[in-house]
């Protein structure tokens, strides 16, 4: 693996009191959330008593003491968790040996993995604290605009330690994590989203989503008013991709009459598989590709990147993603360079790799739940939907794209613009047609895409 967190015995083997275990690099701490309960990363530098469990079968192994060090500032400079164990040979080897084998599987995955070990359900007390801010800002008269609340207005007790477990998970783990229930009974579109965006402050800071300067944007079915909407504005079906930013999140307000059902795909997984399967083709993603910006350039700005942007980089050990495919055709139709034969079969055969049932994991979002996920590691992609003849039951998303500082080295060319997501340019708005580039482009666009998911497959996962 290319972004494995290393688990390795810091003291000798042999008869001892006790002895010390060491998780370090990126996805150390997700690592240690699966397996001690509980896991306290902060306070730092704190020796907490906890229970360690083996990650994959979850059987207990021993009671622990643990602290974090948040990189740089620990012994091996990275984000490092030392736990004291029992000594003798028995209990660290197991210790050790199993944590090592999780840590091999944290960004590689396949539908395989129990869909409840990425599911925190939100209990009772969690939405009352939701609500509890929700309320108070109502009261102030502070609720609107949502994008002007801060992490401070959202001052959650329990339900942190959660937020910040999944945090980790998505950044440095899977790279996705489902909450399930967020508060829904007796509230407005308006409330609903400040839960949502509440919960996104402790992922990030918000992005820009648009050249409008939207921070808080619907998935939605918007083709009746705009002739040519960005893609998650319309009820096309849209093959495994990424967007523009670190994190997304989305947080279902209604789900649709039918379709619409959200599949996620690791992009360590695609890139494995490629190697095994046409090492030879991992050159061209590697080289990149021009995108198109879809209309949304600022001053300046070419209509496509004059730069090429990887499919796949590695940087410090740590192997990242972005691909949109459509607008990679797009973006090298508008700079004049045909995409050739071998970038074809490469972009074919991820979309193969990406599409394969074995290697996603298709669901529904239900009314409450709210999906984040890595940008960087894992793509999303969603069936075509048809929605309910009633306006106010129409497929609804809040969608959040999100940063963190020190969240994840990539290369400056993942950006398509001066900055991370899109940055607001007055009086521009996307203009682009996909649907017309997917009749004119087939070959060079993949074609309308077709994941062959039926809401019974998607209703299996749950």
């Amino acid at each position: 693996m290319l972004s494995d967190p290393i688990v390795a015995l810091a003291t000798p083997p042999g008869r001892s009191a006790i002895a010390l275990i060491r998780m370090s690099g990126r996805g150390a701490f997700a690592l240690a959330a699966r397996c001690l309960s509980p896991f306290q990363p902060d306070p730092a530098r704190v020796v907490a008593r906890a229970a360690l469990h083996h990650p994959t079968t979850g059987e207990p192994i021993d009671e622990v003491l643990a602290a974090c060090f948040p990189g740089p500032h620990s012994y091996t400079g990275e984000d490092l968790v030392e736990i004291s164990t029992h000594g003798g040979l028995l209990v660290p080897a197991d210790v050790a040996s199993s944590a090592a084998h999780h840590a091999l599987t944290l960004a590689r995955w396949t539908k395989q993995p129990l869909w409840a070990d990425y599911v925190v359900e939100l209990t009772r007390g969690d939405r009352s604290e939701m609500l509890a801010a929700v309320e108070a800002l109502e009261r102030s008269g502070r609720l609107s605009p949502v994008h002007a609340l801060t992490k401070a207005d959202f001052r959650f007790g329990g339900l942190r330690q959660k937020l910040e477990h999944g945090y980790a998970d998505v950044r440095s783990g899977k790279g996705f994590v489902v909450l399930r229930g967020l508060p829904l009974d007796g509230l407005s579109l308006e409330q609903f989203t400040a839960c949502a965006w509440g919960v996104g402050t402790y992922f990030g800071r918000a992005l820009s989503q648009n050249a409008q300067g939207e921070l808080v944007t619907s998935v939605v079915d918007a083709t009746a008013e705009d002739a040519t909407p960005r893609m998650y504005r319309s009820n096309l079906e849209l093959r495994p991709h990424s967007d523009i930013t670190a994190m997304i999140s989305l947080a279902c307000w209604h789900k649709s009459a039918s379709g619409g059902a959200s599949i996620i795909v690791s992009g360590v997984t695609v890139h494995d598989e490629i190697r095994g399967r046409a090492p030879q083709l991992l050159e061209p993603l590697y080289r990149g590709y021009h995108y198109h910006r879809l209309g949304e350039e600022g001053p300046g700005e070419e209509p496509a990147t004059p730069y090429r942007t990887p499919v796949f980089a590695n940087r410090n050990g740590q192997l990242s993603c972005r691909y949109q495919r459509s607008g990679i055709a797009a973006g090298q139709r508008e700079r004049g360079v045909p995409l050739d034969e071998r970038d074809l079969e490469a972009l074919n055969l991820f979309d193969q790799v990406a599409a394969a049932p074995e290697n996603r994991l298709a669901f529904f979002l239900e009314r409450g739940d709210m999906i984040v996920i890595n940008n960087y590691t894992v793509m999303h992609a969603r069936t075509r939907f048809a929605n309910f003849p009633e306006a106010e039951r129409q497929r609804r998303l809040v969608r959040l794209w999100f940063d963190s500082e020190n969240f994840r080295d990539v290369p400056r060319e993942f950006n398509l613009f001066a900055e991370n997501g899109i940055p607001k340019q007055e009086g521009r708005r996307a203009t682009f047609d996909f649907k017309k580039l997917y009749s004119d482009d087939p070959v060079a666009t993949g074609g309308v895409p077709d994941l062959k998911i039926s809401d019974s497959d998607a209703a299996r996962t749950r």
